[in-house]
């Protein structure tokens, strides 16, 4: 009969196997937040990453649905050290190339991630923000962030994000984003005294421009003091203008 000593029968020991297996998955787990730290500093995560691979709409459609899929984390390693190899990476061919995986298995892993990390939510105040915060949004650079801030001044202050389609270059695809938001603080408007200002202010607004400056000049001269329903019965004021201006004019007189 062969005998065991004490440290062999120990190892045999569920509490060992146990032991074991408790210290295998801390380790892992280790390694996953290891990776993590090393791959959020990276342009390229999981998250971005599945809307940059050539996924069929089909299969998305497919998969996006599996509420119960979990995500194994060796599976999540082999793709994030590909990233990490390879960050050019940008069709799920090659993916599956350098990471030996089944596609099904990378889609499901990709997606999976993309669901269960939660997305960033960027709330910007249109009458407050300056140049650097307008260039933090996706494909706003310096000149546009300054062509913004001009606007801005120009209008007396926003009062819809639409407005910003009146820019040049503006990316309308922003106004229609999930991940951004547009706060607008309407007691921070500049408004023109139309019965006190002179005729420079006026043109100088982006809505009133020379001639129409002109035309309410002398439409004043007649109707002083000018109020918001006799500038909307001014036959040479476009209806679409009389909307637009009305939130950026103040009709205070000074009558004695």
């Amino acid at each position: 009969m062969v005998q065991h000593s004490n440290s062999e029968t120990f190892f045999r020991k569920p509490a060992f196997i146990g032991i074991s297996f408790f210290g295998g998955t801390i380790f892992l787990l280790l390694q996953i937040i290891y990776w993590q730290s090393i791959y959020a500093r990276e342009p390229l995560t999981l998250v971005h990453f599945d809307s940059m691979l050539n996924i069929p709409h089909k299969h998305k459609k497919d998969m996006q649905w599996n509420r119960e899929f979990s995500i194994y984390p060796s599976t999540a390693l082999k793709i994030l050290k590909a990233i990490k190899k390879n960050p050019h990476i940008t069709s799920l061919h090659t993916l599956e190339a350098e990471t030996q995986l089944d596609s099904a298995i990378l889609m499901q892993t990709l997606l999976g991630a993309a669901a269960q990390i939660p997305q960033k939510y960027y709330v910007i105040d249109m009458n407050r923000a300056d140049s650097s915060e307008w260039e933090h949004l996706p494909g706003i650079g310096g000149k546009t962030a300054r062509r913004i801030l001009r606007y801005r001044e120009r209008l007396g202050g926003f009062i819809s994000k639409f407005q910003l389609l009146e820019i040049k270059y503006f990316d309308s695809s922003l106004l229609l984003s999930d991940k951004l938001d547009f706060a607008i603080d309407t007691n921070l408007i500049r408004k023109i005294n139309i019965n006190e200002c002179d005729i420079i202010e006026l043109y100088k607004h982006p809505y009133i421009g020379k001639e129409l400056a002109k035309r309410l000049w002398e439409f004043r001269k007649v109707h002083y003091p000018l109020t918001s329903s006799k500038v909307q019965m001014m036959r040479s004021m476009p209806i679409e203008t009389s909307i637009k201006l009305k939130p950026y004019l103040d009709f205070r007189s000074n009558t004695k």
